[in-house]
């Protein structure tokens, strides 16, 4: 028989609170919120960034643990799950830039009819969604634009704690400003496609005073898939450079947030 001793109960109760801060945020990560990915592999990737990073956190852990005491387990379990998920929403967030960017265009260039249910997501997208999505998510596994993120993450330890909340539930405007930045980022992205089917569409409002007999609705949807689609291949290359300064840029103002 196998006995099983706690020597310190505090650091055991430090490192679970890490852990459930940890996982919070993970199952939000651009590659975990795919329902494709088993939930056995979100929990010990997991494990394996707490358990890297515990030996720098637990003096900070410690000291909530300390004041708050073994029976103050499940509140501190609590706030840092709460904590764990509201700083992995604000990166993911940032993500939604692009998906809400790729929606409008679908809908401009008038592939909104052909969106299909994604079971790994479960919700509706169209094409250009996950086509930019899944293109900006390489880019930035491929660049190491996601270290940022881990960085705040770690930071969030020092500055976000049951004894301190920090600047996190100190600035409104910030999440004002955020969630203003994601639609206009989205809308600016989107802007060539927007503006290129407010032209055609103006020019054969034209076209259907002048030639009446003309079946405008029918010619409009090949016009519009055909010169969108050339107007994205043109313009794809500047779009994904603003589309990751863009994401550098808002993960840079939620890290100096965070810490």
């Amino acid at each position: 028989m196998i006995n099983i001793q706690v020597v310190d109960q505090y650091s055991v109760i430090a490192f679970w609170l890490c852990f459930t801060r940890f996982v919070a945020v993970s199952f939000q990560l651009p590659i975990f919120d795919n329902g494709a990915v088993p939930n056995l592999v979100k929990i010990l990737a997991t494990l394996v960034m707490t358990y890297a990073f515990f030996p720098m956190l637990e003096g900070e852990i410690l000291k909530d643990v300390v004041h708050y005491g073994v029976d103050g387990f499940w509140y501190l379990t609590v706030f840092n799950t709460v904590v764990g998920l509201l700083v992995g929403f604000f990166v993911k967030i940032i993500m939604s830039i692009y998906t809400a960017a790729g929606a409008l265009i679908t809908q401009q260039v008038g592939f909104g009819a052909v969106s299909y249910f994604d079971p790994s997501s479960s919700q509706q997208v169209g094409p250009f969604e996950q086509l930019i999505k899944w293109t900006v998510l390489i880019i930035i596994l491929s660049s190491g634009a996601l270290l940022p993120m881990f960085k705040g993450l770690y930071s969030s330890f020092f500055s976000i704690s049951a004894l301190e909340m920090g600047k996190f539930a100190a600035s409104p405007e910030f999440y004002l400003r955020l969630f203003k930045n994601m639609f206009l980022s989205a809308l600016m992205l989107s802007s060539p496609m927007i503006f290129t089917n407010m032209l055609i569409m103006t020019i054969l409002g034209i076209i259907a005073r002048t030639v009446p007999q003309m079946n405008v609705i029918m010619v409009s949807f090949a016009v519009n898939i055909g010169l969108g689609l050339l107007v994205f291949v043109a313009t794809s290359q500047e779009f994904f450079r603003v589309a990751i300064k863009m994401y550098t840029d808002n993960l840079g103002e939620w890290f100096q947030f965070i810490i």
